[in-house]
């Protein structure tokens, strides 16, 4: 006897494969947050090399020069290259986000699974640390834990996971409470199957598919917060390229005329969030195709 289980995606086997299942699958949502994040990523690294000025190399004597054919973007008050500097950018907001999620990802996953499949004292106690995790502002609570262990890159992504981390533990626990009272679980159990290889064939492929989707939308959130702690004084300062420190060191310059300084940066911040919510928004229309 062979239990069946649905992939994490949610697609029905092969039969998902067939007729119009695959091309419905890339909807425009999708799409389009696939393409702004790759436009994103391969310009920080495409922009900074065809540049002739390099991303940390302030030029005094260009300070606060508007949009031209030499600086498209303007330059800022130290005679910082706007425009190479939004477009590396990417390079470090992309990159610290995505660790910082991703390790809350994992945190969260494994302690949600623990908590779900188990129902004993040590998921009761997770859950409890979590709420109070939860019940600090994220902003305030991630900017105490960089203020106190200080704000390099490393302390950064540490302070990201710590904040979504119960955000992927009570999506994941509340899908494997749905799932072990499932009839092929119930079956699986019958068939002999050691609970590692339950939670690895059976719980995880079917409660992954929420996950992904709150992945995409706390990548959203994971960049204006880093943007955030930048913009506060805490985050990843000056002179590395990086969004939020950009408009904090441009925002002074808006009431005199300098609009460019501060504008750009906040433009290109709105579209690396707005990517990741079409994103999420996309792999949650093809979940509920492939269904």
């Amino acid at each position: 006897m062979r239990v069946l289980t649905r992939p994490w995606f949610g697609l029905r086997g092969a039969a998902a494969g067939r007729g119009h299942g695959d091309h419905r699958l890339l909807n425009p949502a999708l799409i389009a947050g696939i393409a702004l994040i790759v436009m994103l990523v391969v310009g920080s690294f495409l922009v900074p090399a065809l540049s002739s000025y390099g991303p940390r190399q302030p030029n005094p004597a260009d300070a606060l020069q508007g949009p031209s054919v030499s600086h498209l973007f303007g330059t800022d008050e130290t005679g910082f290259d706007v425009f190479t500097r939004v477009w590396y950018a990417p390079r470090i907001d992309l990159t610290i986000a995505a660790a910082g999620v991703g390790l809350g990802l994992v945190i969260g996953v494994t302690l949600g699974v623990a908590a779900g499949f188990t129902r004993g004292l040590v998921g009761e106690f997770v859950l409890r640390i979590a709420d109070i995790v939860q019940s600090f502002p994220v902003l305030i609570l991630a900017l105490a834990l960089v203020a106190l262990a200080g704000n390099d890159r490393t302390n950064v992504i540490w302070a990201l996971a710590f904040v979504n981390a119960p955000i992927f533990l009570r999506l994941i626990r509340s899908r494997v409470l749905t799932i072990r009272e499932q009839r092929f679980i119930e079956a699986a159990i019958a068939l002999g199957n050691p609970t590692r290889r339950l939670l690895r064939k059976h719980v995880l492929p079917n409660a992954l598919g929420p996950v992904v989707v709150q992945f995409g939308i706390s990548m959203g959130y994971g960049i204006i917060l880093l943007a955030g702690l930048a913009f506060l004084g805490v985050g990843i300062q000056v002179p590395t390229p990086e969004w939020g420190s950009m408009i904090l060191i441009g925002r002074s310059n808006i009431t005199t005329g300098q609009w460019w300084t501060a504008i750009f940066p906040g433009l290109f911040l709105a579209i690396a969030v707005f990517a990741f919510n079409l994103l999420s928004d996309g792999v949650e229309q093809a979940r509920e195709v492939s269904r």
